[in-house]
């Protein structure tokens, strides 16, 4: 077997991860490193994983619980549910709702709807596991991220909402204990896919998170984006925050900066979001998951006129596997969330911006990488032929617009706009190229297609090569696989 050779797993993950630029920043490497000989030290950088120590024989967990160079959707699919997804845009599901927490208090404190909260309280309450693994923000430097292992639910509470600047997450992997009670895991996409091949390499740290909520994820951004805007409010010494939240108060929430001298700063999120264009992670645009597909739950906001009501906030829910569907029922029966069952058409159309900039653009971008002759993500499957040409003028387009804002001048000129004006600049061109863009990125949205070689999944290549069985069972999930099913046709 390849792991009795002498082989440098890490030096291999950095010519194929990292310096060819698919790091997703998961920080799995980071905490799977068994020797502790990994670290990011430059968090308000590029926060890229760098070896610090020694290290030798191992089980090369760093290189295959990797997200940002292949992540197997049908394999994991056919583990999961023991077929493929039937609605390819959002993934495998057994049920879909609009809810929100019933605990007021749950509920106002969430990014929306405060589902992922609730299901913490639930197994908090009942017992049924030890701790959850959250994203709070650092105590010692309120303006950054900072994962922990919660272990009441008060504790996990301080980390409800969402964070928008990049921050490694799995690397407490390496603190936790191999053996105990069950685990909660709250985290994105590219966090979960992470999780789940570890799950299926046999980690002992990765098979104790028993339940996976996952969180709707369209982007993050550099550490950049905050001195940016910080910058902006004649903040530049970080010391000066006292506390930063991104969606602090009424739904949809502000992005609120206190400062120690007690000036507050706050901005509407979706003004706020003029700094996605500028500081985005430019993985991201290669990401194919919104929806977190292989989390037990799945939840995001509710995008829709009839639920969009200033400071009540409601969530949509994706119910996915056995174990997520047992832990809904009961939540309901006890009467944490109040939840509402929602077609799948309207499921689609509340994130069908989302869903087209990650399940068409994603290819597309990733089309033009191998077109280039760069290095792109493997998610084992790929879009059929067949997109509208105007979707790819669209995708031109957008390219455009993201090299603009990339540039030192584009950066320097949005630091320099009036502060009042470029928020409710961006806010109406983002308005205008939505209404501009609609039936683009709607056509042919539903009748969508993918193609893989494999039609129960192919191993990925670091199961192959470790000689692991891909379709070993994972811990947490309760469903035994079927047959293989082809990728749906349409």
């Amino acid at each position: 077997m390849l792991g009795f050779i002498a082989v440098d797993y890490f030096q291999l993950l950095k010519a194929e991860v990292i310096d060819a630029g698919l790091c997703t920043r998961c920080g799995t490497c980071i905490g799977a490193c068994p020797h502790g000989a990994l670290s990011v030290p430059d968090l308000l950088g590029d926060c890229l994983p760098q070896r610090t120590d020694a290290c030798a024989d191992c089980n090369a967990e760093c290189y295959t619980g990797c997200s940002g160079r292949y992540v197997d959707f049908p394999a994991l699919n056919h583990v999961l549910h023991g077929h493929q997804p039937e609605h390819p845009l959002i993934g495998s599901y057994r049920g879909l709702y609009v809810a929100h927490a019933t605990d007021a208090a749950v509920r106002q404190g969430g990014a929306s709807g405060g589902l992922a909260t609730a299901f913490l309280q639930h197994l908090f309450a009942q017992q049924k596991i030890a701790g959850a693994y959250v994203m709070g923000m650092d105590a010692l430097r309120p303006y950054l991220p900072e994962p922990r292992l919660a272990t009441t639910f008060a504790e996990a509470q301080t980390a409800a909402q969402s964070k928008y600047v990049v921050r490694p997450y799995n690397v407490l992997f390496r603190d936790i204990a191999p053996e105990g009670e069950p685990l909660a895991y709250v985290g994105v996409p590219c966090q979960v896919h992470s999780l789940r091949k570890l799950q299926q390499a046999g980690h002992p740290v990765a098979r104790r998170f028993r339940y996976v909520i996952g969180i709707y994820c369209g982007n993050i951004l550099h550490f950049a984006s905050t001195r940016s805007f910080l910058a902006k409010q004649g903040v530049h010494n970080l010391a000066e925050v006292q506390s930063l939240a991104f969606r602090a108060g009424e739904w949809p929430g502000n992005m609120r900066v206190e400062l120690k001298s007690g000036r507050v700063i706050e901005m509407p999120k979706f003004h706020a979001n003029y700094l996605i264009p500028f500081y985005i992670m430019k993985r991201c645009l290669q990401c194919t998951d919104l929806a977190n597909e292989f989390a037990d739950v799945s939840c995001g906001d509710a995008w829709a006129p009839v639920y969009e009501e200033r400071g009540k906030g409601f969530s949509m829910l994706v119910v996915r596997t056995g174990t997520g569907q047992q832990l809904f029922e009961e939540l309901c029966a006890a009467g944490g969330i109040s939840a509402q069952p929602l077609s799948y058409d309207d499921t689609v159309a509340m994130h069908s911006h989302g869903l087209d900039l990650k399940k068409r653009g994603a290819f597309l971008r990733i089309g033009a990488g191998v077109a280039r002759g760069r290095p792109v993500p493997d998610y084992g499957y790929r879009l059929a032929p067949g997109v509208p040409r105007s979707r790819v003028v669209m995708e031109f387009c957008m390219g455009i617009v993201f090299r603009a804002c990339w540039t030192p001048w584009g950066r320097w000129l949005i630091q320099w706009l009036p502060d009042r004006l470029v928020g409710r600049l961006f806010q109406w061109a983002r308005t205008r190229w939505k209404g501009v863009t609609r039936s683009t990125k709607r056509t042919g949205l539903g009748t969508i297609r993918f193609e893989s070689d494999a039609p129960g999944g192919s191993a990925s290549a670091d199961w192959c090569k470790l000689g692991l069985d891909p379709l070993a069972p994972v811990y947490g999930s309760d469903e035994r696989p079927g047959p293989p099913q082809a990728p749906p046709s349409a």
